[in-house]
């Protein structure tokens, strides 16, 4: 699935009015269909009234709100024509308008007669919000805003044309009161609101709705699109085993993870990558924390190095370290690893000295956040897998500006950075180097508890060992650890989420992309 920002959106039609497509024939191509598509939902309803509701603001929306009032109005439905800002002021929507001067539609004005807006809706069978698009940001006027709350009490089928006025077209964010839609029928393509929770959560069903712009037209937005992979998109990274393969063929890594008093860590980023199908790991930690690890791990090799009193390794190991890294796919570093000044020069030392593809996650990251050149000056292939506070600490930004502007703070590093970039959280975010961008939709809240990032770097490591494309791996990764939790969440709730359970249905998950 493509999605385009709201400027990209812009350029989109630029385009087609270029290349012949006029504003005026895509804004009735677009009321058209959405006509078709809200008659072809509703007339099978056992409603006491065949009315509809729609809304429209003074811009292109509007516009799009009268075509769509004209076509119902010609099959028979009483409309109800509710403006919100008073009469179209937009070229386009005023042609729009004029069809309606010989149709008998009920007309009023929100801000003149509120009550007569308030019952038009909540008697109607449907109720069609044309009054905001893509151009909306901030907060709506408190008369839409009441006006908004109120109809929501409808029982009316709700339709959002393209987006649903009130939230912001490029964000999943929502900053105050807004049309709460059954459907949204998403004009040309998908925007990030579609798919960005929370915001997407209010969109109900979106469908998508064609105005006729040639495929052409897309192509001067580059690179950038925003990319929603599927579950036949994703099965695509994952390759048929060689029948006399041998587990030299699937990859080895070396993990450097753990530390006394966060053994855990270690434990699950080893088992996570196990379950996902590399042929070997090999696990380096501090000898304090031995027993707790080889208690709990069977198929690893193990490679206890002295650490220092309060259960680090120690900075001395490197060169053991790198040796081992030398021999390995790729080295997963960071998981539970803590933060003294020896973890700081181990991570340094292998940034500076290793050429395989590195994984990055929680104290990895927060060591380079001291030093965050590193990441351009050292050789390897990098994949980074902060969570919102680990970006902030990388990027300077608070955690609030990082969460409203996710897409954008990800590419950007990204592309500074020259690395694949995986901004956990919600509709995690994978930026790569090229500005490509990916959206993640597995997953639930269940998900947010401690030792979950561990689970999806121990994956996204066993991937990339596999011969997958940083970019597929980290993709796949992030993809497969959400299905393993939404498994979690149906057999025992949101509540029993863990990442050991997670970790258990690895394989049954994989058994689908086979």
């Amino acid at each position: 699935m493509l999605i385009y920002t709201c400027e990209q959106m812009r350029v989109i039609e630029e385009n087609a009015d270029v290349n012949g497509l006029s504003y005026v024939e895509m804004m009735e191509n677009a009321g058209n269909a959405c006509a078709e598509k809200i008659h072809s939902t509703i007339v099978g309803l056992n409603s006491a009234t065949k009315t509809v509701a729609v809304l429209c603001g003074s811009g292109k929306n509007g516009g799009d709100g009268f075509v769509i009032a004209k076509n119902l109005c010609d099959k028979g439905y009483g409309i109800r024509l509710v403006l919100t800002n008073g009469y179209p002021t937009a070229y386009e929507s005023k042609i729009m308008y004029a069809y309606l001067e010989d149709k008998p539609v009920l007309v009023s004005d929100l801000t003149q007669n509120y009550d007569a807006c308030v019952s038009a809706c909540m008697s109607a069978a449907a109720v069609v919000d044309c009054v905001f698009g893509i151009g909306f940001h901030g907060k709506l006027d408190e008369t839409t805003s009441k006006f908004f709350s109120a109809i929501s009490k409808s029982r009316a089928k709700k339709f959002a044309i393209d987006i649903p006025s009130g939230l912001e077209g490029n964000s999943g964010k929502i900053e105050s009161d807004f049309f709460k839609a059954d459907y949204t029928l998403a004009i040309t393509c998908y925007k990030p609101v579609h798919i960005l929770k929370p915001a997407s959560d209010q969109c109900g069903i979106v469908s998508l709705i064609d105005i006729g712009i040639d495929e052409k037209c897309y192509e001067a937005v580059g690179s950038d699109v925003i990319v929603s992979a599927e579950h036949n998109e994703i099965k695509r990274f994952f390759k048929p085993r060689d029948p006399v393969a041998n587990k030299g063929d699937f990859g080895r890594l070396l993990s450097v993870c753990g530390s006394r008093n966060m053994q855990g860590a270690a434990v699950m980023a080893a088992s996570a990558a196990v379950e996902s199908g590399v042929g070997i790991v090999d696990c380096v930690f501090p000898d304090a924390a031995y027993p707790a690890i080889a208690a709990k791990l069977t198929e690893p090799l193990m490679n206890p190095m002295p650490s220092t009193k309060e259960g680090f390794l120690r900075a001395d190991n490197l060169k053991h370290i790198i040796e081992l890294a030398e021999k390995s796919t790729a080295v997963l570093l960071g998981c539970g690893i803590g933060l003294p000044e020896d973890t700081l020069k181990i991570v340094s030392g292998i940034l500076a000295n290793v050429k395989k593809p590195i994984i990055l996650d929680a104290d990895g990251i927060n060591a380079v956040s001291f030093n965050i050149n590193i990441l351009k000056e050292t050789s390897a292939p990098l994949i980074l897998t902060p969570h919102p506070g680990e970006m902030a600490r990388l990027t300077g930004l608070s955690v609030e500006e990082i969460q409203n502007n996710r897409v954008k703070v990800a590419r950007d590093f990204a592309v500074q950075y020259g690395c694949i970039l995986v901004l956990k959280g919600s509709n995690t975010v994978v930026a790569g180097p090229s500005g490509s961008v990916y959206i993640n939709r597995t997953g639930n809240a269940g998900m947010a508890t401690g030792g979950s990032g561990d689970v999806l770097a121990g994956i996204i490591s066993s991937f990339v060992c596999q011969a997958m494309s940083l970019q597929s791996a980290t993709i796949a990764g992030v993809y497969v650890q959400g299905l393993c939790g939404d498994n979690v969440q149906k057999k025992y709730s949101m509540h029993g989420v863990t990442p050991t359970k997670m970790i258990g249905e690895i394989a049954e998950v994989l058994s689908n992309f086979e």
